[in-house]
């Protein structure tokens, strides 16, 4: 997996990519960008147009705090950041990495710290900058420049699949089958923005329709998925597509989710920081969940350069310049039944359990993590 650095701050994190990584990247895009591969249609499809405001008045979401991990000298607590990504395994262990990290910090259910797995390296087990890491039925899936590898239910290496992806934009279903959305530039898959990765490591590519020119977009979605259905949520607006994934991939429907702090910064045209923008979206049978960050009403500066957004995120704690927020939408209609705002920023869900997670600065510059509980009640 990889990602930009305007993905990345784009994202909420801040840019850490180091340069190899980019150099290693801008080669492969030029090696394959002369490709051409077969195209999957897609297909015209309508947009339904939504209100993105909250439709059930009796709906809220109530955030538990389960955990908090992090500090400046306790074991793995160097994993902890605003771009660390956190699963519950098979076993009830939390697993904690960053990006671009090459270790994995693995701790018991009552945050007590009992180990650290990987390494930097390219063989069994080693990686080269983790990007994400998910688990699924059988396996802890973790992926990094090289590829994804499946390691089973004690953290022993299975196998490596080669492959190159935007970071961050997977999710593993019940058949062991990982959905991404994003990029995979080699010359077969190249245009296309859904993949589907199996168990066998076999990777297929849909979603390029032979209308536009394909190449790189760079564009960053949220992904959430079972063994029938996809919804891939764009970055920077309301835009939900469902794909339906049987017998054949194929977008079945978008939604577009009219929000007046998306439509708005939409219309606005250049990027800039701190923005509103999408994270991740995971599928239970509450409904989809997105997580979206906004600025926090108490900062008043934006710009349009990423280097000075990149000073503030460094020299300011991210809750006092993004507030996070967590959605609730059925998706059957794309209207939103919940939503919590946080003054924290949320970045990412856990993996393996209903838990999401905040990411803290405190005053003296302290990072934590805080596992939190989302549920769903009715007045």
């Amino acid at each position: 997996f990889l990602t930009t650095d305007e993905s990345l701050a784009s994202a909420g994190a801040r840019p850490r990519l180091a340069k190899a990584i980019r150099d290693r990247l801008a080669k492969s895009l030029a090696a394959c960008a002369v490709g051409v591969g077969v195209a999957s249609g897609v297909g015209g499809q309508q947009v339904v147009q939504v209100s993105g405001e909250v439709s059930c008045v009796e709906c809220r979401i109530v955030i538990d705090t389960v955990l908090t991990l992090g500090g400046l000298d306790g074991p793995g607590g160097h994993l902890v950041d605003d771009a660390s990504r956190v699963l519950v395994d098979h076993r009830g262990r939390i697993l904690v990495t960053t990006t671009p990290s090459n270790e994995i910090a693995v701790f018991n259910a009552n945050g007590t710290f009992l180990r650290e797995i990987g390494g930097a390296g390219e063989g069994p087990g080693e990686y080269w900058g983790i990007a994400d890491i998910h688990i699924g039925p059988k396996y802890v899936h973790v992926f990094d420049i090289n590829g994804r590898t499946l390691l089973d239910a004690d953290h022993a290496f299975v196998r490596r699949d080669a492959f190159w992806a935007q970071s961050g934009t997977a999710t593993v279903t019940e058949s062991e089958m990982v959905v991404l959305a994003g990029e995979v530039p080699t010359s077969e898959t190249f245009g296309h923005h859904l993949h589907l990765l199996y168990e066998s490591g076999d990777l297929r590519s849909y979603g390029w329709d032979g209308r536009e020119a394909r190449g790189a977009t760079w564009r960053w979605f949220a992904v959430a998925a079972n063994d029938t259905t996809a919804w891939i949520v764009d970055e920077r607006s309301g835009r939900v597509e469902t794909w339906a994934l049987v017998p054949v991939p194929k977008l079945s429907r978008v939604v577009h989710r009219s929000l007046e702090t998306f439509d708005r910064e939409a219309a606005a045209g250049p990027r800039r920081w701190p923005g509103t923008f999408n994270i991740r979206a995971r599928i239970d049978d509450r409904g989809l969940w997105i997580i979206w960050g906004a600025p926090d009403p108490g900062w008043g500066l934006r710009t349009d350069d990423p280097e000075v957004a990149d000073q503030w995120y460094l020299s300011t704690p991210m809750q006092t310049i993004e507030d996070g927020m967590l959605d609730l939408i059925d998706p059957a209609t794309g209207r939103t039944l919940a939503r919590h705002r946080s003054d924290l920023p949320l970045v990412g869900f856990v993996d393996g359990s209903e838990m999401v997670t905040a990411y803290e600065e405190t005053e003296g510059g302290v990072p934590r993590l805080h596992l939190l509980r989302a549920l769903l009640r009715h007045r």
